[in-house]
């Protein structure tokens, strides 16, 4: 690798990404239509017409919904194209998810750090992120297209994001004709959160990532510099009232802290929102486990709902507590580590906190949060293989 330019270690990044990613995918092209792809999909008729009308006025997913339009306007219920388009996010993703760490490693304040590490740390999180078995449902539940394609846009804007302010520091003249290409940048990423909260509404949590990932890495802790992006990050809260105003109509029937009342489920009595926390301080260390050991992966659970404040669920507080501290603590000491585990935890709130959900555990739900965890293992086997062994 040493011989090799940047430029050829990006395209062999890409190549390996892709080519994995086809490799491990290639027997689901065939995968049949299951659970809410029948209503989502098949029984869509919006999407049957490529209604645009009707479906940004009757879908709380619309961008969504345009790319299953397209892909039924190709090849009507063929599945094999609307595996190949989850497919082609999924490599997306991961090539940028590559980019953006291989960038953040080369920032002003990790490169001492990581600078010598950046291009294996890039690289084993793309792969851990594409090949990790979790992602499984995801990529080939149709449906589950939702998570992916919402994770492409995350990832862009964060990317266009991250070029904006590298093209900002490089440059120090403050022409205006040097201020237009990170003006058009910004613009990007604007436009794609927009595009990512028309998507599915995980990606509520895009514009607190970017305050912290400014905080971190491009900033440098330095809340003075903070404050001068504030007009950028005001821009980018203002997109989540996308996400709110197509939710708006539900957001009465999934949140409820009464006691008496609590949300309905379909199969089950009702749950109130503080029932829903307590069960996902169940859920979450499962998900954690998950990610270290990726055993009996199921489509759909029957996760049981925790009604009262018992030992095991105190002790799951504790666990996820003490996590979030250390994450802070290692700020000064592992910057990127402690970010790692901040994105998980802050991606997984829409879907773990107390917005009740009908199924109160779903794989695909790991998705985006699951690039924390491919960020730690990438650290992880970086340092571990940087080491020099010495015989006594």
């Amino acid at each position: 690798m040493a011989g090799l330019s940047n430029i050829q270690k990006h395209l062999l990044a890409i190549f390996l990404i892709s080519a994995i990613a086809t490799i491990i995918y290639s027997n689901s092209f065939d995968c049949s239509f299951h659970f809410d792809d029948q209503h989502a999909i098949v029984e869509n008729y919006a999407i049957h017409r490529f209604d645009l009308k009707e479906i940004f006025s009757s879908s709380n997913r619309p961008v969504l919904d345009i790319t299953l339009a397209v892909n039924y306007y190709f090849g009507k219920l063929n599945v094999f194209g609307y595996h190949f388009v989850n497919l082609l996010l999924h490599i997306s993703n991961g090539i940028m998810l590559y980019f953006i760490l291989f960038q953040t490693a080369d920032l002003p304040s990790l490169k001492e750090k990581y600078g010598q590490r950046a291009y294996r740390i890039a690289l084993y999180a793309s792969l851990i992120f594409i090949s990790h078995p979790i992602q499984t449902q995801a990529v080939t539940y149709i449906i589950s297209r939702s998570s992916v394609l919402a994770t492409t846009f995350y990832l862009l804007t964060l990317l266009l994001f991250i070029q904006a302010f590298q093209k900002s520091s490089k440059l120090k003249a403050q022409s205006s004709k040097l201020m237009a290409p990170r003006s058009l940048l910004l613009l990007g990423a604007f436009l794609a959160s927009c595009l990512a909260m028309g998507t599915k509404q995980i990606a509520a949590t895009l514009p607190l990532t970017l305050l912290i990932y400014d905080f971190y890495f491009i900033s440098d802790g330095n809340w003075k510099i903070l404050k001068k992006h504030y007009k950028v990050h005001m821009a980018m809260f203002c997109t989540i009232g996308i996400a709110v105003y197509l939710s708006a109509s539900g957001l009465q029937k999934f949140v409820s802290f009464d006691y008496a009342k609590g949300v309905q489920m379909p199969y089950d009595e009702s749950v109130t929102s503080f029932q829903y926390l307590m069960t996902q301080l169940h859920v979450i260390p499962y998900y954690i486990k998950l990610l270290f050991i990726p055993t009996n992966l199921n489509l759909d659970y029957d996760w049981p709902i925790t009604r009262s404040i018992d030992l095991p669920t105190v002790m799951f507080f504790i666990l996820l507590v003490a996590i979030v501290v250390f994450a802070v603590w290692a700020y000064r000491r592992a910057r990127l580590l402690s970010f790692g585990i901040i994105w998980f935890f802050v991606t997984l709130s829409v879907t773990s906190s107390f917005v009740v959900i009908y199924d109160v555990i779903f794989e695909h739900r790991l998705y985006l949060p699951s690039i924390g965890f491919a960020i730690f293992a990438a650290l992880l086997i970086s340092k571990i293989s940087s080491m020099k062994w010495h015989k006594s």
